[in-house]
């Protein structure tokens, strides 16, 4: 039976709106997991006055170290009746604990604001990765629209790692510190919100009662793809996060301004925005484990340079690390949604989240020990990890 055109796009609307409230939810969710750190930064130095400095670190390390338990919060996640309510209520209770720890930091009671911030962080791999394994459900199983839709969820981050600081940043000049505690629990209930009105996969409790930790780490152990893909994005990830920290000692060690760190960021997450909107018009129809491979040791690649450029070709190096970011982004996604067992799917995605971004604290940590003097054996460092981390896997099926 052929379909009138009236009748096509009458059946099209529902996964329009749904498509619609996904990447809604998406951009909410992951504005709010971007700028809490910063967030956490303002309120404790606010709330706690000079005494504050010698918190802020501590208090923001624990956002993002529970992030690890990737695997425990991928179990508790799948314990919950269904899909949508395990989202729900992992949004909600990611919004609640944040804005406890804010009201905590505000009233200098740094100790049930940091219990508050390690609920947050053990929610942060369900908000980054939970969703994620839903959008395929969304749309036609068809190459062509499922990486499209890849690449629009990872330009979602790229957006919302550009925005949630710009936002904390704004709000905190216009208003006060704690008000960016308001408004990125806001965001968080406002995703919360929208994902009750999305028509999520089931695949029921008996298939979800599999999902066990060990289940779920001996898929990524035992899938060649999964493995794959974990060895590149984890190596990946230790290096893009050092140059956070790089990034400021490459200023300070050349004698810029203070400024030049960050705006090298936005260059590099200009690079993102680029990519990830380049392949989101044109969709990406490579091998996905060969392109993150050679996304990986082109972007190590572009890490060694700072080491040995000036400005303008660091700025150049830090364009391309966006950019095969974004796109080793796409390609991880993509792996994930076709390697991952149905029943272990969300799981998975949770997980390896959880556990990437573990990998990018330790980045961050190993950057921050080095010396202002040894600023190029650092940016060596990272893009040897990240060249060898994209080198070692095979990508054949």
């Amino acid at each position: 039976m052929t379909l009138t055109s009236h009748q096509a796009e009458t059946a099209a609307r529902p996964r329009v709106r749904a498509l619609a409230a996904y990447y809604a939810a998406a951009l909410a969710i992951r504005v709010s997991d971007a700028g809490m750190p910063v967030a956490v930064v303002l309120v404790t130095l606010d709330g706690l006055g000079r005494g504050g400095a010698a918190f802020a670190g501590l208090l923001a390390a624990c956002l993002t170290f529970p992030h690890m338990l990737g695997p425990l919060s991928a179990r508790a996640v799948s314990l919950l009746p269904s899909a949508r309510s395990g989202l729900v209520t992992a949004f909600a209770l990611f919004a609640v604990s944040f804005l406890a720890a804010g009201v905590f930091l505000h009233q200098g009671n740094p100790l049930p604001a940091a219990a508050a911030l390690l609920v947050t962080g053990f929610c942060g791999p369900i908000a980054t990765g939970a969703l994620s394994s839903h959008l395929g459900a969304l749309l036609p199983d068809e190459q062509r629209a499922q990486r499209r839709a890849q690449s629009a969820d990872s330009l979602t981050y790229a957006v919302s790692n550009s925005v949630g600081n710009s936002l904390v940043g704004a709000v905190a000049a216009l208003l006060w510190p704690l008000a960016t505690v308001f408004v990125l629990a806001s965001l968080a209930a406002l995703a919360s919100l929208l994902v009750s009105f999305m028509p999520l996969e089931e695949t029921g409790r008996i298939a979800r009662g599999q999902a066990s930790m060990k289940n779920v780490l001996l898929a990524t152990v035992r899938i060649r793809q999964l493995r794959a893909i974990s060895i590149i994005t984890y190596g990946n990830f230790i290096g893009y996060a050092a140059l956070v920290v790089l990034s400021t000692s490459f200023a300070r060690e050349r004698g810029l301004p203070a400024s030049t760190g960050p705006l090298l960021l936005s260059v590099m997450g200009a690079g993102s925005l680029l990519v990830a909107g380049w392949f989101v018009v044109r969709p990406l129809d490579f091998d996905v484990v060969r392109t993150a491979k050679w996304c990986a040791m082109g972007g190590g690649a572009a890490m060694v340079v700072p080491a040995f450029g000036d400005v303008w070709v660091t700025a150049a190096a830090f364009l391309v690390v966006g950019g095969c970011q974004a796109l080793l982004n796409t390609a991880a996604l993509a792996v994930r949604r076709e390697a991952s067992p149905p029943e272990l799917r969300e799981s998975v995605f949770v997980t390896m989240a959880g556990i990437k971004i573990g990998m990018g604290t330790l980045g961050l940590a190993l950057a921050g020990l080095l010396p202002s003097h040894a600023m190029s054996y650092g940016f060596v460092a990272a893009g040897v990890l990240t060249i060898v981390a994209g080198a070692v896997p095979r990508s054949a099926k």
